[in-house]
């Protein structure tokens, strides 16, 4: 049985704290290396609730914090019950962050497709509906989602499967709708304009433009995406790269519904609401959610049910497809989204614990259905392409970054091999230089998706003093890192080593000579002469006997490249 790690030793030690003398933290719901979901208890009004809380370390990168905040703005403003609300926010003692937010008990809409899938026409046109219900909501404010997606959408778990959307963090709220308080500053601005967040399968063919492109029309589009799978359990488009999916969002139309599965047996007039949304022109989409829920109740009636060659509710147990698992992984985000509740909101698909599903095919009077093509190999794909980014002279910044953030969901272990470590590290050098967003999803993604491989690779770039621009924002992502427990002991020591004081450093030798690696020898190296200045007040140390063993037995170890 592996040992916890420290993000879930962490999440257990808040088990009974009480916040802000109010909010009990009863259960862990969900946790990872951004934060950790709690069911809750508010002690004042007696009524259970869920509490999200984000790590400390998460300060540093303030676009995160921005999120939260908004999340917490839209569900505090956005009152209906197909949204889910959020009451209150806060920090406590050590500087996290803490939302509280409406406790659903129930499924992501992304479990519920990968296990029940494909649904009949009534139960998808119900639980569209009532998307459409809670974004017009939204749309009402002048709030717009710009990440609906299944696992951004709930379903409770009783026979009403009431909706509820989550996840605000990147929606469009103006700030003449939710206008702050005397003296405060406007809601944070989590978007550049030419720059895309979000999740690349979810995406409207608008969004190329800038996220100030999307407006309500573009939900309505993500909502087509999500019905479509619904009724068919694939998604309409192949997995790739971000440029990839973003052409065929522009430029593919979506394929008929029995062509992506034969089983399928959608109605024509459902199946052509579902390409009026897909529509690549917003003005050619419906208006509003009005009209699609007018549209969607027109075709219900229509609809028997008895005839449909749809999988019945519960009468097999399917695992995800392999396009779906794919598509999800690339559909991670360029910038890492944050769920309300469901533990799949803090683990991503892994397409390792995919089960081979059986389903029985009903008779057909046609010939026997033709075998798929065979499926590409994403991480494969994603490897090749990051190494071929990091030879180019004139390297584009947004499409290598999203690149590396696949990759982070493709194949977490991918740095492991030299070649994909030494591309990564030259992309992310190249696009920290640059900064901007891209840098942030960059880095991020090394930090917390990677795997301690990814801290090595920001280490790499820390000490490049050629990118000083790279460097800095480097080191100060493994300065919070340092007390996580999540780089490698060799790593691990010699960021201690570089934090200690003078005095400390010697109580550190004796480790780094049995954890260390090639990475501590010039970090020893620069605490005495000649690499130091003694005069100058630079060095540790004139001379230290535990200081040159040390150096001596790593140098034996590792010694240099001739």
């Amino acid at each position: 049985m592996s040992s916890p790690s420290p993000a879930e030793e962490r999440a257990a030690s808040m088990i009974g704290r009480v916040l802000s003398d109010r909010y009990r933290i009863d259960a862990i719901v969900a946790t990872g290396s951004m934060g950790a979901v709690y069911r809750g208890f508010h002690l004042k009004t007696r009524k259970a609730v869920a509490l999200k809380i984000l790590h400390p370390e998460i300060e540093g990168f303030p676009e995160m914090v921005a999120r939260f905040e908004r999340e917490a703005v839209a569900g505090a403003h956005i009152e209906h019950r197909n949204v889910a609300s959020a009451s209150d926010m806060g920090t406590f003692d050590d500087g996290s962050y803490f939302l509280v937010l409406e406790l659903v008990r129930g499924r992501t809409l992304r479990e519920l497709i990968d296990s029940e899938g494909p649904l009949k026409p009534l139960r998808a046109i119900a639980i569209a509906k009532q998307i459409a219900a809670g974004l017009g909501a939204a749309h009402a404010r002048g709030i717009i989602h710009r990440d609906l997606k299944p696992l951004n959408v709930m379903v409770t778990s009783d026979a009403s499967e009431q909706v509820k959307i989550i996840d605000f963090g990147l929606a469009r709220i103006p700030v003449d709708s939710v206008a702050p308080m005397a003296g405060e500053e406007p809601v944070a601005r989590v978007s550049t304009p030419g720059i895309v967040f979000g999740t690349v399968a979810y995406m409207a063919p608008e969004v190329v433009a800038g996220m100030d492109a999307v407006d309500e029309r573009s939900d309505l589009y993500s909502l087509g995406l999500i019905l479509y799978e619904m009724l068919t359990r694939e998604h309409p488009f192949d997995p790739g790269a971000f440029h990839e999916v973003i052409a065929q969002h522009r430029e593919r139309p979506p394929p008929p519904l029995r062509e992506r599965n034969p089983s399928a047996n959608v109605p024509p007039a459902l199946e052509a609401v579902v390409m009026r949304l897909l529509a690549k022109e917003p003005e050619r989409r419906y208006p509003d959610t009005d009209a699609l829920i007018e549209a969607l109740d027109a075709g219900s009636p229509a609809i028997d049910e008895t005839s449909t060659r749809a999988v019945a509710r519960g009468a097999v147990s399917v695992a995800p497809s392999r396009r779906n698992v794919a598509m999800i992984g690339v559909a991670a985000l360029l910038v890492v989204a944050i769920g309300i509740i469901g533990v799949a909101l803090f683990r991503g698909n892994d397409p390792k614990s995919e089960t081979a599903a059986v389903v029985s095919a009903p008779p057909s009077s046609s010939a026997e259905e033709p075998a798929p093509p065979p499926r590409k190999d994403l991480a494969a794909d994603l490897r090749a392409e990051l190494v071929a980014a990091a030879a180019k002279e004139d390297l584009d910044a947004a499409d290598a970054s999203s690149i590396l953030v696949a990759l982070a969901d493709a194949d977490p272990k991918a740095l492991q091999a030299p070649e994909i470590r030494t591309a990564a590290t030259q992309v992310a050098t190249r696009i920290g230089s640059a900064g901007g967003d891209e840098a942030t999803q960059a880095f991020y993604a090394l930090a917390y998706r990677f795997g301690p491989e990814g801290l090595d690779v920001l280490y790499d770039i820390s000490v490049d003093a050629e990118h000083q621009r790279a460097a800095r924002r480097a080191s100060a992502i493994l300065e919070v890192q340092t007390r996580t427990g999540r780089p490698s002991p060799a790593l691990r020591i010699v960021l201690e080593i570089k934090r200690a004081a003078c005095k400390q450093k010697p109580l550190l030798f004796a480790r780094a000579a049995a954890e260390g690696d090639a990475r501590a020898i010039p970090v020893l190296e620069a605490l005495r002469p000649p690499t130091c200045d003694p005069d100058g007040g630079a060095c540790c140390f004139r001379r230290h006997v535990g200081l040159e063993k040390t150096i001596e037995a790593l140098q034996e170890r590792f010694p240099a490249k001739k």
